[in-house]
């Protein structure tokens, strides 16, 4: 405890914001969530600040309620309010979701789960426990989460809670079937990364609110339309998925030669394994041939050149545009 307290209790001397030195200059001053900053520069923030700037730097807490900033009560002003929460808090709610996918995996090993088994043991639970019902009542009111999850139940009771999905549960229930569609792909320790998460959400949040199920025709769009931003989150979680299934799947003794072989091997493994069942529609020919020169190198860099596999890091966008990139221009020569 000693040492602890020796070592550890530190007096704040400079300001995060500046990393200036507190001084006459530049008092100290603390938000509600006790985190210290220069006065000047917290006042900078919160009036100029670039995105979540009504929150503190630190912790993400809000400190401030802009006039007029309280979220319409409808499906799409709710959506993008969640969309527009800081990664860390998307994260402490989709662990949450994780978890109920796993005790349903536990009581259903076909991982066909109706909307009623989702909602009851994923998204409804997972929106309750990333709500904090012990902060503020102004501060509640404002929590876009809690204004998803008081839609839902009220719009899912007055129905008599159907087997369906409407409104703000159709892009939430389909979050969790991608979620657990990956599941056998990825590592359990790759679902507690913030980054990946992030990387889901977005996947999931690019597609049209009123979307019930993935597309293979998106994906498919996106690998053609590199430079179209819109659905590229998609194509980079699906490449992604790829580079896991690499990673942690058995691979052949002796790689197949004949291109047909080739062919059935990873349209089992990337259309069936992965999406497989889940998600609408059909992956095309020539999707397929892009796909399997995509795989194919792929697993030279990962087993042969010994680099890692894809894991949603800063940067890798450009190495999943270059993927199909090249890919397509393989394919299109002959």
């Amino acid at each position: 405890m000693e040492q602890f307290i020796n070592s550890q209790l530190r007096p704040v001397e400079a300001c995060i914001i500046c990393t200036e030195p507190f001084g006459a200059d530049h008092q100290p001053v603390s938000l509600p969530c006790k985190h210290i900053f220069g006065h000047e520069c917290i006042k900078r923030w919160l009036r100029v600040g670039r995105g979540n700037n009504t929150s503190c730097p630190q912790c993400r807490d809000v400190v401030v309620l802009k006039c007029g900033a309280r979220t319409a009560f409808d499906v799409p002003s709710i959506w993008n309010a969640m969309c527009e929460q800081p990664p860390e808090r998307l994260h402490i709610f989709m662990t949450e979701i994780w978890s109920g996918l796993q005790l349903l995996w536990q009581r259903k090993s076909t991982g066909k789960f109706s909307v009623t088994e989702i909602l009851e043991a994923a998204i409804i639970p997972a929106l309750v426990q990333t709500t904090n019902p012990t902060a503020p009542r102004q501060r509640r009111e404002h929590d876009p989460l809690l204004d998803c999850y008081n839609l839902i139940a009220a719009s899912w009771d007055s129905l008599g809670r159907p087997d369906t999905t409407t409104g703000l549960a159709i892009p939430l229930v389909r979050l969790a079937r991608l979620m657990s569609s990956a599941s056998s792909t990825i590592p359990k320790w790759l679902t507690t990364v913030e980054r990946i998460n992030h990387l889901f959400w977005k996947a999931n949040a690019c597609l049209n609110l009123t979307m019930t199920d993935i597309s293979w025709d998106i994906i498919m769009a996106a690998s053609q339309h590199l430079a179209d931003t819109q659905h590229f989150p998609l194509l980079h979680l699906y490449t992604m998925l790829i580079s896991q299934s690499i990673s942690h799947s058995a691979q052949p003794k002796t790689w197949p030669c004949r291109r047909h072989e080739i062919m059935n091997l990873v349209v089992e493994r990337c259309c069936k394994k992965i999406g497989g069942g889940y998600w609408t529609s059909q992956p095309s020919n020539e999707f397929k041939e892009v796909l399997v020169v995509v795989y194919e190198e792929l697993r030279r860099c990962q087993l042969k050149k010994k680099k890692p596999s894809l894991k949603g890091h800063e940067g890798e966008n450009s190495v999943v545009k270059g993927l199909w990139a090249v890919a397509s221009w393989n394919v299109s020569k002959g």
